[in-house]
């Protein structure tokens, strides 16, 4: 699994940036120990990890930053939820298929317009691609969870669907698509502090 490079302004020729993920369990030289780099690119690695290496690292990365006397940065890497499992496979979709991500995000504005428009037409050759594309891209994710050595369930790759739902509806509605990393299910697009209220169930006739 490929993780974002690291080599940002202020790198050394000598930092090894943060520790990998399989030396997670590793101790002992100092050049197993996790570096002090940027909070964000730590974070970056933490949520390109498998969820059952993510605690390990997060407190390993927030230790050196306390101790390098960056008690925000110690803050803020501890506070870093460790993602479900379906979360961490969408998040590892947007970052291997970056080009597909792109169009999806393109085909959820079309989606969104022809609502808009009314569009019949469009709304019924766009619901048609969605279909497809959700159900291609939860297989692409379940494929590359199992390369990684991390099988999703079926109720976790349900959830992959429902997020690339709420990401057609919303885009506001997972934060992958957006470049922060998805911890948990997405709330309804509804819940999304998009701009728009949500309008209420049509009022019930009254009885006669």
């Amino acid at each position: 699994m490929s993780t974002r490079r690291e080599d940002g302004p202020g790198r050394k020729d000598g930092d090894r940036g943060p520790v990998p993920v399989g030396s997670a369990g590793s101790a002992g030289s100092a050049e197993d120990a996790p570096s002090v780099g940027p909070v964000e690119s730590v974070l970056d690695l933490l949520y390109a990890a498998p969820p059952s290496d993510f605690v390990s690292l997060r407190e390993q990365h927030a230790g050196a930053a306390r101790s390098a006397g960056r008690k925000e940065d110690a803050r803020r890497l501890h506070a870093a939820r460790r993602p479900t499992l379906a979360a961490w496979a969408a998040n590892l979709l947007t970052r291997s298929l970056p080009e597909e991500s792109r169009r999806f995000l393109e085909l959820g504005r079309a989606l969104r317009e022809a609502y808009r428009a009314l569009d019949a037409d469009g709304l019924k050759e766009l619901s048609a691609q969605r279909r497809s594309v959700v159900t291609a891209l939860s297989r692409q994710a379940a494929d590359l969870a199992r390369e990684a050595g991390h099988p999703l369930s079926e109720g976790a790759r349900r959830e992959v669907e429902s997020t690339l739902l709420a990401v057609l509806a919303d885009p506001a509605a997972a934060p992958p698509w957006a470049g922060c990393p998805l911890t948990g299910p997405p709330p309804p697009p509804s819940a999304c502090p998009s701009g728009r209220r949500r309008s209420g169930p049509p009022p019930r006739a009254r009885p006669p």
